[in-house]
């Protein structure tokens, strides 16, 4: 009983939010980087995981393939992440450069790379063949670093 009036009373908060939507023009750009960030902390944080299960330093082994395969999915949301140019907006610190915006078709092609390297990453990972997975996990590190070397500020 406690349960169905807690349910009800979410979905009548939640029904209200439902048809909400917001466009890109109107996102406010402290939202729409957080919104950025939080998409990009997962990418980091399935990565993390990843590769310290990969290179033996926690015995997580069954979840190396959940790993993977939750990086490809936030990977094919993390290009639309970035559509809405927030250069010189916003108070919320954050490490995009501006030049993503500017050199958008470059910055496009590499978070492209990242996520065609992250699905075969989790492709790899997924027949829990390390020999399979060990050459994957190459292209995926330098995807992000071709990405983070001219768009990310150290």
């Amino acid at each position: 009983m406690k349960f169905a009036i807690r349910t009800a009373l979410l979905a009548g908060l939640m029904m209200p939010m439902m048809g909400a939507a917001v466009s890109a023009d109107d996102a406010d750009p402290n939202d729409v980087i957080k919104y950025r960030q939080g998409i990009m902390e997962v990418v980091g944080g399935h990565t993390g995981a990843f590769f310290a299960i990969l290179q033996g330093k926690v015995p997580h082994q069954d979840a190396l393939a959940y790993h993977a395969q939750a990086l490809a999915d936030a990977a094919t949301h993390a290009l639309a992440a970035f559509e809405q140019n927030t250069a010189g907006q916003g108070s919320e610190e954050h490490t995009a450069k501006d030049e993503i915006w500017s050199e958008w078709e470059d910055f496009a092609k590499k978070m492209k790379d990242f996520e065609t390297a992250s699905a075969a990453l989790a492709e790899a990972a997924a027949s829990g063949d390390m020999a399979q997975i060990g050459p994957a996990a190459g292209p995926l590190g330098g995807s992000c670093k071709a990405c983070h070397d001219d768009f990310r500020t150290k």
